[in-house]
């Protein structure tokens, strides 16, 4: 059978790739939102872009049921090397907030065990933490960027940006379900998540310690080919018709 499928048919097995569900309106509006940077963003400006995002990590780490291995010559000696990710039934997990742009990732805001994001931490704590973080690494002329999350989009965290922030891109311009245009998800969280060194995370703790560690060394070249790779995010975006970027 192995010998047909792949001398005879010439075929292939791929792993399912998982990516959001981007409606039709979705793509009209990832469309508009390139549209709108080709005709009010200079090139010079992608890179003066302040990318910023909130993400959950938990003390259970991270599995790929697709990818991840362990070879040994039984299961018993697979189960003793490694074979087996145990996941707890409520597992417990920390919030991180970070920005990155082309000078590198700005310094992250680790919040509570439990806590999660309202709008009035994100006023309290976030916004003012990351104007200051903005300038220090691109300077007074930076561009705010957040998704439309609820805290961010709500009328109290708006007027905040709105009087502090000189240059953003607001809630009318950011599409949703736009993953694939946030140097966060698309290359920073993951650089994250695959340098903590799991085996060490025995509670909120040193989880928390592995993070701050783990943000330090992520590789500031790597950050800036992700965040260069933005502008050729934009026109895929426009020569797709709106879909999904892998």
């Amino acid at each position: 059978m192995r010998r047909v499928i792949q001398d005879d048919l010439h075929l292939h097995a791929y792993h399912v790739i998982i990516q959001p569900n981007i409606q039709d309106d979705h793509k009209q509006r990832r469309k508009s939102f390139a549209y709108w940077v080709r005709k009010s963003l200079r090139k010079k400006d992608h890179g003066l872009i302040l990318f910023t995002d909130e993400k959950y990590f938990g003390m259970d780490g991270i599995y790929n049921r697709q990818n991840d291995r362990v070879y040994a010559s039984s299961r018993q000696e697979a189960d003793a090397h490694g074979g087996i990710h145990r996941l707890s039934k409520f597992p417990k997990r920390i919030m991180v907030w970070l920005g990155a742009c082309k000078e590198g990732v700005t310094t992250p805001i680790i919040f509570k065990p439990g806590e999660t994001l309202t709008h009035k931490n994100y006023i309290d704590i976030v916004l003012p933490h990351a104007f200051p973080e903005g300038q220090r690494l691109l300077g007074e002329d930076f561009i705010y960027q957040q998704d439309n999350a609820t805290p961010h989009t709500h009328k109290d965290s708006l007027t905040w940006i709105r009087n502090n922030f000189s240059r953003f891109i607001d809630e009318t311009k950011w599409p949703p379900n736009s993953s694939d245009l946030s140097v966060l998800d698309y290359y920073v969280w993951d650089a994250i998540n695959h340098n903590i060194h799991w085996e060490k995370v025995k509670n909120y703790n040193s989880l928390i310690e592995e993070i701050k560690q783990v943000v330090i060394r992520v590789p500031s070249t790597s950050v800036v080919h992700s965040v260069e790779t933005w502008s050729s995010r934009i026109s895929s975006i426009l020569r797709t018709n709106g879909d999904y970027i892998r």
